[in-house]
């Protein structure tokens, strides 16, 4: 991502320079730095303001003027987060002056400032290292813990979903009501005072994994810093194949909370961007000693099909649109994008999950919901919220897999993502009427 770096007057003179991508012939540092400075001085003089960065077909060039006509410049690969190379360079400058302050000689290059650049651009890009690494079996068994406790605290938080033949599971009637309950019952006593300690040891022990198993933690790492900034997305293409262990975390936990807070009840399960539309005929409990007869295996595959969708066929529709050569690259690092996007798609389901809706009053197995739906309370509190983390869901997911790629066809990947969401809405939207055809 990271392809030149120089340190420079802003009349010419380098202080340092670095290639971090190989090349097939040299580059001239001296001739890179005089236009480098060329550019920066014209700029200044002609348009009466420094400039601050100029874009290549695939490349991005970022200027930073320090004090003493220091000029920090970096070329980067055009996809890289804009706000991490500004931050590299701020901490470069920095570790800069601290080592040589005013100490500098014409004609000095300073070579030995190599480890402190690298050292803080693996700090900050912590993604260039990955590669590397080997994943292990241990590994994996880590990581497939942190992802079930992450869907049994979903259980916790929402209880258990409405099945017939199985007590409520949650927090309040598990650990107080129990714990209460149990009083005169040493032995249950006993149970419930244990039970208390593992909801609290198994979350630590995930923690625990997370920082013991560096590789576990970097795979989470990655999800948290896609989610808080999208552009980051085109890191994807540096991480190992281990990462998309996300895949199957995203899966868990997305099924955990569909089924755990009723989303299989979500609007959104059924009718992608028609708020109030819940398919009739599938509201039915889940009678759990008898699966076959119940609708609720009907709602949980329709939720179970839109993840898929969003997961699988909308990265396979972008990819063939953008028509690359290395097309099943562009597929694989979209399928990585979507997987963690689809973590924003999550909190829907708790907007639009029956546990959430009953606690709010309202109870989607009655006949009264429909009505209740039109309500302007409906709207605020689920109707709206839900449709604005819909779509931010698609935001996310429109950003992240922009970046997946550098546009070099005819079709802007920009247009390509926009069809590909609506083409995978089509098809969500043939496959649910044909399977359940709506009832008149």
């Amino acid at each position: 991502m990271i392809k030149h770096l120089l340190i420079l007057t802003t009349y010419g003179q380098i202080f340092y320079s670095q290639e971090f991508e190989k090349q097939e012939d040299a580059v001239d540092v001296a001739l890179t730095g005089g236009l480098m400075s060329a550019i920066y001085s014209m700029a200044s003089e002609t348009q009466r303001e420094k400039i601050s960065e100029f874009e290549l077909v695939t490349s991005r060039i970022i200027f930073q003027e320090k004090e003493d006509d220091l000029l920090f410049v970096l070329a980067v690969d055009k996809r890289m987060d804009i706000k991490d190379t500004e931050d590299l360079l701020d901490m470069i400058a920095k570790r800069f002056y601290e080592k040589y302050g005013e100490r500098r000689i014409d004609g000095i290059v300073l070579d030995e400032f190599v480890d402190d650049a690298t050292e803080i651009i693996y700090q900050k890009l912590w993604y260039l290292d990955t590669q590397k690494r080997k994943f292990r079996i241990w590994d994996y068994l880590a990581t497939l813990f942190v992802a079930l406790v992450l869907s049994w605290y979903s259980l916790l938080i929402f209880g258990s979903p409405p099945f017939m033949g199985m007590a409520d599971f949650d927090i309040r009637t598990f650990i107080w009501d129990g714990l209460l309950g149990s009083i005169s019952s040493p032995v249950a006593m006993f149970l419930n005072i244990l039970y208390m300690i593992a909801v609290v040891a198994i979350p630590a022990i995930a923690v625990y994994l997370l920082f013991k198993f560096t590789y576990v933690r970097d795979t989470f790492r990655f999800a948290k810093d896609y989610l808080m900034r999208p552009t980051r997305a085109s890191y994807s293409e540096l991480l190992p194949n281990y990462f998309l262990i996300n895949i199957l975390t995203s899966f868990i936990v997305y099924v955990s909370f569909m089924l755990f807070a009723g989303g299989f009840f979500s609007e959104l399960t059924v009718y992608p961007l028609i708020p109030g539309a819940l398919l009739s005929g599938l509201d039915e409990d889940f009678n759990f000693t008898n699966f076959s007869t119940s609708d609720i295996g009907d709602q949980m595959f329709l939720g179970i099909l839109a993840w898929f969708t969003w997961v699988f066929v909308f990265p396979f529709i972008y990819s063939l649109l953008l028509g690359e050569k290395k097309w099943g690259k562009i597929y694989r690092n979209a399928v990585f994008i979507s997987s963690i996007a689809i973590f924003v798609l999550i909190i829907c389901y708790i907007f639009g999950g029956s546990k959430y809706l009953e606690a709010i009053g309202y109870n989607p197995g009655s006949p009264e919901f429909g009505i209740q739906q039109l309500q302007i309370k409906y709207q605020l509190i689920a109707s709206i919220p839900l449709n604005i983390f819909f779509y931010g869901f698609l935001l996310f997911l429109g950003i992240g897999v922009n970046r997946v790629t550098p546009s070099k066809t005819r079709i802007p990947s920009i247009f390509a993502v926009g069809v590909a969401i609506y083409l995978t809405l089509i098809i969500q939207r043939l496959v649910f009427f044909t399977l359940y055809p709506p009832v008149i």
